[in-house]
């Protein structure tokens, strides 16, 4: 695959073309790494279909011209997590997706003791919140995910004292996983970017301003630069990401995804 400038509307149709070749599958056959591998990729695969579908739905439903550029956005940036996240589990598949799948123990155990500790909350809205939310989602499971913590705590802590739980299931932050993965430049630069929109900085302010002789003025119209952006980022993290199931499960060639860049006129 090679990164260029195209316009919105070649874009999406790569985006659609790697939409029918991701569907050509119905299964992944196992991988020797194990099961758990086999079935993380599997999930994260249709994770990511639902993305770029979700995409070429919208772009059909508002047009380019009031395309909702940051929830394309948010679906963007998605793609990326899910592809960084593939990439380092495929160096040590085993272990790490062993790791990964072990890591909602933890998850639990977090949401559980927040819940619990909110039962008590000062507001009394809250506090209904809270409790109503303890008897349907952890009252009868108290006890088994206290045990289910404890068995893979020792494997999730970190610092010299090993007291300290990490914040994610690989010990890392997704840059240092992107990095590990050789995908530091997407990172800075695009990952940079879609992260904007998601936190809610001032980019996404910006995105509905519009500066005009009259003064400011505020539409949902979108610019074609910021349609762009959601479906070049978008095409080539779904790219990258096929190429490695193509790697791992042989579900089509390894140059497969590239093909799909190679639409009439470009």
């Amino acid at each position: 695959m090679t990164i260029r400038l195209l316009t919105v509307d070649e874009h999406q149709r790569i985006l659609a073309q790697l939409v029918t070749l991701g569907q050509s599958v119905e299964g992944f056959p196992p991988n020797a790494a194990g099961f758990e591998y086999t079935s993380l990729l599997a999930c994260f695969h249709l994770h990511n279909l639902a993305c770029v579908r979700s995409l070429l739905a919208l772009a059909k439903a508002f047009g380019n011209e009031w395309f909702p550029v940051t929830p394309g956005y948010a679906i963007a940036r998605s793609l990326f997590e899910t592809e960084i996240n593939a990439h380092y589990i495929a160096a040590d598949p085993a272990t790490r997706s062993k790791r990964y799948l072990d890591f909602v123990h933890v998850v639990n155990k977090r949401e559980m003791e927040a819940c619990a500790k909110h039962r008590k909350s000062s507001d009394p809205t809250w506090r209904e919140a809270m409790e109503t939310t303890w008897q349907q989602e952890w009252a009868n499971r108290e006890r088994t995910v206290n045990a289910q913590f404890a068995r893979v705590a020792p494997m999730f802590r970190q610092g010299s004292k090993k007291t300290k739980l990490c914040s994610s299931w690989a010990g890392k932050s997704i840059r240092e996983m992107a990095v590990a993965v050789n995908h530091e430049e997407a990172y800075d630069v695009f990952y940079g970017y879609l992260s904007s929109f998601a936190h809610s900085n001032i980019r996404l302010a910006d995105r509905f301003l519009r500066a005009t002789s009259d003064g400011p003025i505020w539409s949902m119209r979108a610019e074609e630069g910021h349609v762009g952006r959601v479906f070049q980022h978008a095409a080539i993290f779904f790219t990258c990401f096929l190429e490695l199931i193509a790697s791992e499960f042989g579900a089509w060639a390894r140059e497969e995804p590239s093909r799909c860049w190679s639409i009439v006129g470009v």
